[in-house]
């Protein structure tokens, strides 16, 4: 049986420390997907709602780990909470969210390793009514 105590730990060669630190740093590292989940959950639990910015806020992000997809749940306030606005504006909405995707630089990691990004709209005044969805 090996004990270790300070003084056997100075007596180890530098490269065995070193290995035993790189196999011990790699094994804690989390998963993309687990981070991705992770965050999520971090950011909805400290800013969720959000405030209305652009006739929108942001009540939660999830991170779906079975289909590797970063999924935004919004509500559509005042002038946006309206199907007609919606239905005339899709095209213009869709670009804007993707390419709000493509631009992130927190997101980039996820954008290389294939995730995807689902955006579902709400309605304000009807919450369980879905204005708009979008996956990007």
């Amino acid at each position: 049986m090996i004990s270790f105590s300070i003084n056997n730990v100075k007596k180890l060669p530098v490269g065995l420390l070193l290995l035993l630190a790189v196999g011990g740093l790699s094994s804690c590292q989390e998963s993309l997907e687990d981070k991705a989940a992770r965050q999520a959950k971090e950011y909805t639990e400290r800013y969720c709602p959000t405030p209305v910015v652009n006739y929108s806020r942001t009540d939660s992000i999830v991170f779906d780990k079975k289909r590797n997809v970063y999924i935004y749940y919004l509500s559509f306030c005042d002038l946006l909470d309206d199907p007609k606005i919606i239905e005339e504006n899709r095209d213009k909405i869709t670009d804007m969210l993707t390419q709000s995707v493509r631009e992130s630089t927190g997101l980039k990691n996820f954008i290389e390793a294939g995730f995807k990004f689902e955006y579902v709209c709400h309605s304000e005044k009807e919450p369980k009514k879905v204005l708009f969805r979008v996956n990007i």
